[in-house]
């Protein structure tokens, strides 16, 4: 029931960051992508462990240590390698803690957690700030695709990982074109961007306790999966020098 409800949340932060270009408000753009990122944590977390007492602490730990860049980035303080270096003592110390959780249990949640600390790390980066619109058209665009196929049943067919890699591939390249980046920068980076997403989007599923009963649920839309692979994978990729032709 929880799960459903925060599709319901990242659905409404979605159409927050459309409404949001509007009234040409970067700050709430990038609060919204950040409440994104942390509502698909708290997802995927809650499909691997319990929410009984110990487990709850644990998932509320998990999401603080995610929300660590957002307070670096309001404290003027910029040392990726000390915030991955803190994150690492912390969840080894949470491990000591919480030994009652198995060490798949305890892997995946970890991945997850990273996945999402990196993403914010990425969202309240200066090199976001700066191509905002950018990386905010190519979302909103892919999130439009994405939902239109959906409806469609493309999600579950036989099809569905040659459509998530074309359209990530047609939308990098369609808006990248528009804005008039070089041509053969914008082939490399869509490539790029559209294997790494989704393969990330398949670890994704795969990784969903659920997995099991995901197929038959054709009404259930695991949307936020496929967009959160796309976002880690411009960071990845390091789509904002690669465009700009700075390898």
């Amino acid at each position: 029931m929880l799960q459903t409800q925060l599709r319901y949340v990242q659905t409404v932060l979605t159409f927050g960051i459309f409404i949001t270009i509007f009234l040409n408000n970067s700050s709430l753009i990038i609060a919204c992508f950040v409440g994104l990122a942390l509502a698909w944590q708290l997802e995927l977390l809650l499909c691997e462990l319990r929410t009984d007492n110990n487990e709850f602490i644990f998932i509320l730990l998990l999401l603080s240590i995610s929300f660590i860049p957002v307070l670096t980035s309001f404290l003027g303080i910029d040392d990726t390698k000390g915030m991955i270096f803190l994150v690492s003592i912390l969840v080894g110390i949470l491990y000591l803690i919480f030994n009652e959780i198995s060490i798949s249990t305890f892997g995946s949640s970890y991945l997850v957690t990273v996945i999402s600390f990196y993403i914010i790390s990425f969202c309240v980066s200066k090199e976001f700030i700066e191509n905002l619109d950018y990386l905010t058209f190519l979302f909103l665009m892919l999130f439009f695709i994405k939902t239109l196929a959906t409806f469609l049943n493309i999600q579950f067919s036989n099809y569905q990982y040659f459509f998530n890699f074309f359209a990530s591939f047609f939308v990098i390249t369609t808006i990248s074109l528009f804005l008039g980046f070089s041509f053969e920068y914008i082939f490399i980076t869509a490539g790029l961007v559209s294997i790494s997403t989704t393969i990330l989007n398949f670890l994704f599923q795969r990784n969903r306790r659920e997995y099991k009963y995901f197929s038959e649920l054709t009404t259930q839309i695991y949307l936020y999966d496929y967009l959160i692979a796309f976002l880690f994978s411009l960071y990845f990729v390091d789509v904002l020098n690669l465009i700009n032709g700075l390898f």
